[in-house]
């Protein structure tokens, strides 16, 4: 899906950029009357029943709650990257015989 969403926007900014060039303007889009849009939004929310529409704002509450919740119970309790090998110190080398068995190389 991202794909499509990434294929459709380097089409989309690549036709804007030949429109450019040859110099001609953007096309006019249609402007949207806000108020209107407002009314007709307003008008479809009342036409919902009272008891459906506080079913909705409940579901999607409660939705919204289990998402954030799921969201904070699957992330990392810490952003540490490193494992407990990385923590370890490296290998010095072969033990010598003035150092014994600690595993480190005597200074000459």
């Amino acid at each position: 899906m991202s794909f499509l969403l990434r294929a459709a926007l380097v089409i989309g900014a690549l036709s804007w950029m030949a429109l450019q060039r040859q110099g001609s303007a953007t096309p006019d889009l249609p402007q949207v009357d806000k108020a209107a849009l407002e009314a007709t939004a307003l008008a479809a929310w009342e036409a919902i029943p009272e008891p459906a529409r506080t079913a909705a704002l409940h579901e999607g509450g409660a939705e919204i709650a289990r998402r954030a919740g799921s969201a904070l119970a699957t992330a990392p309790v810490s952003r540490d990257t490193l494992l407990e090998s990385d923590r370890t110190l490296p290998w010095r080398g072969a033990p010598t015989r003035s150092a014994g068995r600690s595993g480190e190389r005597s200074t000459p």
